[in-house]
């Protein structure tokens, strides 16, 4: 093994990872996806291992599963990981922070220099990502809306995949497409729980404030992005699980947004303005 090969793990392995989950990690890095028997040739990790840790991975939010006939795997940027790190328990992880840093500076140069060299995939089903970890779907949430273009229209209803701190921030986030005159319209299922109404009516305000077309309905019928009609987000309850537990599909299908679109546009025109919850506010 490489002297370089065997620095960069040590590296991962600061972050926490085991010495399996490290040389997997690194070995998603050499191509844009890579298939479970090519993780295992790649790594030299034994194949009856494979899974288990590529799945670790997916969960930790340091790799994204692309489905398909056959499974495919990629590497997520390391940066994630570190900020996933810090922000979970500032006072823990304070003395490691610079252990941290310099760990995923290590790790992002070769996640970098994997971009860089422009490995492409030309699979049936590349243009699905799955993402299962909170962290890495709200961070690539605020991707997306970075780079959006035009117009940015989102269903929002519960479960929330972030506590109400990361779901402010993702509203903060909001601000600067629409200064770049990005249109952003939001529709919110209007939640039951009084508890959370009054919090929940000032984050919809503040995002209007900015700028964002906000409208409330009743109920919809799911979670979901889209960016330009091109790029969709659904994240998806698991119907089996008796907590909050989301998989994320994010998916670059055009006919597939234009549909979607259609949706949105029909609810859109059902749902009422925002501020039709001080009414309701007061009632409760």
């Amino acid at each position: 093994m490489k002297e370089e090969t065997v620095a960069i793990i040590e590296e991962a392995r600061r972050l926490g990872l085991n010495s399996y989950e490290a040389r997997v990690y690194l070995a998603l890095m050499e191509r844009d996806s890579l298939s479970v028997s090519e993780v295992s040739r790649i790594s030299r990790v034994p194949r009856a291992r494979i899974y288990d840790i590529l799945d670790s991975l997916v969960a930790d939010g340091l790799a994204s599963l692309r489905p398909g006939r056959y499974k495919k795997y990629s590497a997520t940027d390391p940066a994630l990981f570190e900020e996933k790190l810090i922000d979970q328990n500032e006072e823990k992880y304070i003395e490691r922070k610079k252990i941290i840093q310099k760990a995923t500076l290590v790790l992002r140069r070769k996640f970098e220099s994997k971009n860089k060299n422009g490995f492409n995939s030309s699979g049936p089903l590349e243009f699905i990502e799955i993402i299962k970890d909170p962290y890495q779907i709200h961070k690539r949430f605020e991707e997306l809306i970075a780079v959006a273009k035009r117009e940015v229209m989102v269903f929002t209803k519960p479960p929330y995949t972030g506590s109400r701190e990361i779901l402010e921030e993702q509203t903060e986030k909001q601000i600067e497409p629409l200064q770049r005159g990005i249109r952003i319209r939001g529709i919110y299922e209007i939640p039951g729980d009084k508890g959370e109404f009054e919090w929940w009516y000032n984050d919809i305000d503040t995002a209007a404030r900015h700028g964002e077309e906000a409208r409330v309905i009743k109920e919809l019928p799911m979670k979901m992005a889209i960016f330009d009609e091109r790029i969709v987000m659904l994240p998806l309850e698991d119907p089996l699980s008796t907590g909050t537990s989301l998989t994320t599909q994010v998916v670059e299908h055009q006919s597939l947004a234009k549909g979607l679109t259609i949706l949105f546009n029909t609810l859109w025109e059902q749902a009422e303005n925002y501020h039709i919850l001080e009414d309701l506010l007061k009632k409760m």
